[in-house]
């Protein structure tokens, strides 16, 4: 019997361009689970080269500011500055 072969699988690998980017951040956002934007946003940091510290550590805060926004009956979104 042949096990199933597979290879490691990291988003910011997929991250190559803008829209690419604001792709994954909308789809991310629209699932509003605090915990997957803030892995998406390292997701970002990485794919555009920046360093551990300057990732996201923990998503307490941002667990709060998308709470509120929800409350408010609003929405996180992304969009080229």
């Amino acid at each position: 019997m042949m096990g199933i072969e597979t290879t490691k699988w990291d988003a910011a690998d997929h991250l190559a361009s803008t829209e690419a980017v604001l792709a994954y951040l909308e789809a991310i956002f629209e699932d509003g689970d605090p915990e997957l934007v803030a892995a998406a946003l390292n997701d970002v940091a990485r794919a555009k080269g920046l360093d551990s510290s300057e990732q996201l550590t923990g998503a307490t805060d941002l667990s709060s500011v998308i709470r509120t926004l929800k409350s408010l009956g609003l929405e996180l979104t992304a969009k080229v500055a």
